[in-house]
């Protein structure tokens, strides 16, 4: 069975909701610039953690998204082990975080000239990001918005406005894929992704896992320790649900 026959399989499909295949963050980035410069608009270029894959399986707006994304990459060490245990071909530890890799994004849309819009994270985040970006990144064309606002017409209006390249919505799960699902086919952007807590990592507002921790694939085990309070159903029970859809999906390959 060829790789492209593994991730197209229709196991797979009902299991990731989508097409998912292992890539590199320099790949991605690369597929922004590709949609930037090809003048469409619209792509949903989505991620999957434990966390996605466990409001697919009980949201079906959640799901109705990832049956439209364009494509998939790897978020978090779980769903590697899901693959493995499937036996498809991950091309080794083909995964990335924003909450990582970030400061490269910016580095990136800076060089080439892509225009960014973050949607999501407090008042007070977005006024400490402003701040930062001004001054690490005075050449970057991006526009911030807080995610506690009313008026969907007008933050859609307010992105059309500035026709982003790459729109991240950071609002946590499910409320931002929620919200990209009733919004994509109004929004003028080319690209468009979930982004979670990103920003409060960037800024400091939370508490973000060391870079090691991160690509052994413990972020997690650092993030409940420093928040146990709201993550603790997050990372101990949730991943509990998602056992009979897993076994099923190792029976299937």
């Amino acid at each position: 069975m060829s790789r492209d026959d593994v991730y197209s399989s229709a196991a797979y499909q009902r299991y990731f909701g989508t097409r998912i295949a292992p890539q590199t963050f320099d790949r991605w980035l690369e597929l922004i610039l590709l949609e930037a410069s090809s003048g469409r608009r619209g792509c949903l270029a989505l991620n999957h953690n434990l966390h996605s894959l466990y409001w697919l399986h009980r949201d079906p707006v959640v799901r109705e998204l990832y049956a439209r994304c364009e494509s998939c990459y790897i978020d978090g060490m779980g769903v590697l082990l899901v693959l493995f245990g499937a036996c498809a071909p991950t091309s080794g530890q083909k995964r990335f975080s924003l909450m990582d890799t970030f400061p490269d994004l910016l580095e990136y849309a800076q060089h080439h000239s892509l225009s960014l819009f973050y949607l999501g994270s407090s008042e007070a985040v977005v006024d400490k990001a402003q701040e930062k970006l001004r001054r690490q990144y005075p050449g970057l064309k991006m526009e911030l918005h807080h995610g506690y606002f009313q008026d969907n017409e007008k933050i859609v209006d307010t992105i059309n406005a500035f026709r982003p390249d790459l729109l991240l919505v950071g609002m946590g799960m499910p409320k931002q894929e929620a919200w990209l699902m009733n919004h994509i086919d109004k929004l003028d952007v080319a690209v468009a992704t979930q982004a979670g807590a990103t920003l409060d990592y960037f800024t400091g507002a939370q508490a973000k896992p060391p870079l090691w921790m991160s690509r052994l694939g413990l972020a997690w085990a650092y993030r409940l320790l420093n928040d146990p309070a709201r993550l603790w159903r997050r990372y101990l029970l949730e991943p509990w649900a998602l056992l009979g859809p897993t076994l099923r999906l190792w029976r299937a390959h």
